[in-house]
C-alpha cells in the first residue's frame, strides 16, 4: 500500500512540474530573465534562470566556493552574440552558448561553452569550452537580492556585469564595430570607390562623437556633401567639429550654408530653421 501511494505522489509531483508553463498556479523561485541588447553591430542576449538570497549565505554556502557553477538556477545560463566578439580578451563566434563560472573568494573563473541543454552544470565538459578567462569579484554598496546580468556600453563595445548579494564581477566584450567602420572608411571612402552620401556623412559622424580624427571627418562631411549639395547631416557634421575646434567662423559659413537649403522651403522647414539662427547667434558671441 504504501508503495502505490508513493507512487501516485511522484506521478503527482511530475505532473506539477511538467505542466508548470500552462497550469501550475504557483511563481517561479527563480523567474527567467532575459537580457537583449545591441551593442555597436552587434547583438547580444541573454536567458537565465535568477535565484533569490533569501536571507541565505550565497557565495561559499549555496554556491560553494572552486566548484563549476550554472551562473543562475534550472538550466544553465544562456549568452548568444549574432556576430564574432571578442570576450575577455578570446575570440567567440557568432552564436549560441552556455556560460558558467567558478567562484573564488579572490578570483573567478568565467567559461563560454558550446553545450547549451545542460540542466545545470552536472554534465558540464571543459572539452566544450570556448574561452576561458578570469574576473576578480568585487564588494558592491547594493545588495541584490536576485542574480542580475547587465550589460554596459561603451564605444560600440560593452563590459558584462553579474551581480547577486553584495558581489559583483565583470568582463569586457568586444564587438567588431571598430574594425569595420575603420576598414569602410579606409578601404571604400577614401579611396572615394563608395558614392552614397549619406555613407560618408555617417564615418564623419562616428569620427566626430569618437573624438578620433577631425581632419578625416571634416574631409568625409565634405565628401557627403559633395555627392549631395542637400546633405544637412554633412552640414551639421562639420559645424559640431568646427565649434569643437574653436574655429566659429567657420561653424557660421556652415550654419549659413544650410541655411540658403532650409530656407527654399520656409514653410515646412520652419522649425529647423529658428534652431540654426540660434546656433548663429550663440555662435556668434562665442567669436567675440
Amino acid at each position: 500500500m504504501k508503495k502505490i501511494q508513493c507512487l501516485i505522489i511522484l506521478i503527482s509531483v511530475s505532473f506539477q512540474l511538467n505542466g508548470q508553463d500552462t497550469d501550475y498556479p504557483y511563481p517561479s523561485f527563480s523567474p527567467k530573465g532575459n537580457l537583449s541588447q545591441i551593442v555597436g553591430n552587434t547583438l547580444i542576449s541573454v536567458e537565465y534562470e535568477r535565484p533569490s538570497a533569501r536571507k541565505r549565505l550565497i557565495y561559499g554556502g549555496l554556491v560553494p566556493w572552486n566548484n563549476v557553477w550554472r551562473t543562475g538556477a534550472g538550466n544553465c545560463t544562456k549568452i548568444a552574440f549574432d556576430k564574432e566578439v571578442t570576450i575577455g580578451g578570446q575570440k567567440v563566434l557568432a552564436g549560441n552558448y552556455s556560460i558558467f563560472t567558478i567562484p573564488n573568494p579572490n578570483e573567478w573563473v568565467v567559461i563560454i561553452n558550446k553545450d547549451t541543454t545542460l540542466y545545470g552544470s552536472y554534465n558540464y565538459n571543459s572539452k566544450n569550452d570556448v574561452a576561458r578567462f578570469t574576473a576578480v569579484p568585487v564588494e558592491t554598496n547594493r545588495y541584490y537580492e536576485t542574480l542580475n546580468f547587465d550589460i554596459e556600453l561603451n564605444q560600440h563595445n560593452a563590459k558584462m556585469y553579474v551581480s547577486w548579494a553584495n558581489t559583483q564581477i565583470k568582463f569586457n566584450i568586444a564587438t567588431s564595430t571598430n574594425y569595420k567602420m575603420e576598414k569602410l572608411i579606409r578601404e571604400e571612402l577614401m579611396t572615394g570607390i563608395n558614392q552614397v552620401s549619406n555613407t560618408y556623412a555617417g564615418a564623419a559622424s562616428y569620427l566626430t562623437f569618437r573624438e578620433m580624427d577631425y581632419e578625416t571627418a571634416l574631409k568625409l562631411a565634405e565628401k557627403a556633401i559633395e555627392l549631395d549639395k542637400n546633405n544637412e547631416w554633412g552640414y551639421g557634421i562639420k559645424i559640431e567639429i568646427y565649434e569643437r575646434l574653436k574655429l566659429y567662423e567657420n561653424a557660421i559659413t556652415e550654419i549659413n550654408r544650410e541655411l540658403e537649403i532650409l530656407n527654399k522651403n520656409k514653410e515646412n522647414r520652419s522649425e529647423e530653421i529658428k534652431k540654426l539662427e540660434s546656433e548663429y547667434k550663440r555662435l556668434s558671441k562665442l567669436q567675440e
